[in-house]
């Protein structure tokens, strides 16, 4: 057995009576989300302790983001599903662009869930040792789905149902996003 091993059986992926009860100070992160969503006047729904919907008003469309707090693992994971359906044989092409898309993210991925025939753009924040979610972390981690959603979202409608290559597609959003811009 190794030592983080040796670390994680003794602990049994408990932190100490010290940190545990830190957590219990620290709140829970979705607070810092919803609080930013009524100073801004944005929607948002809290489904429950741990989830809440928020609306982000984009250039093209309102996307719907989910953000969910772990506390198990400590993390906070932000999903922003696409309100936009692959139809049969564009799979490898949306997969494709979601590549390029990719290659151009410096945090989060897109992801194409085959099981809901979904885009979706995900990213997570460990707050791993109580860290607490700062204000400039929450508004960063929305404005990076913002953005990422204001590049992917065109680019996927013009593979969709423009019938563009990925290439095409991505080349002809990323003009689109710089004229608006």
């Amino acid at each position: 057995m190794n030592y983080l091993e040796d670390i994680i059986a003794k602990t049994a992926g408990q932190p100490s009576p010290k940190l545990a009860s830190a957590c219990a100070v620290r709140g829970n992160p979705l607070d810092v989300f919803e609080r930013l969503c009524v100073a801004d006047h944005v929607d948002f729904e809290r489904v429950n302790v741990n989830e809440i919907h928020i609306a982000l008003s984009g250039l093209w469309c309102e996307h719907d983001v989910t953000l969910v707090w772990n506390t198990q693992q400590e993390q906070l994971e932000l999903f922003l599903l696409f309100d936009s359906r692959a139809p049969g044989g564009r799979t490898d092409d949306i997969c494709r662009l979601l590549t390029l898309l990719n290659e151009r993210l410096a945090t989060g991925h897109f992801d194409f869930w085959n099981t809901h025939n979904s885009l979706v753009y995900r990213n997570s924040l460990n707050l791993a040792g109580a860290a607490k979610l700062m204000i400039e972390q929450a508004m960063a981690l929305l404005a990076g789905a913002l953005e990422a959603a204001e590049r992917g979202y065109p680019a996927c409608q013009y593979v969709v149902w423009a019938g563009k290559t990925p290439e095409d597609a991505l080349d002809t959003a990323l003009l689109d996003l710089a004229a608006h811009g």
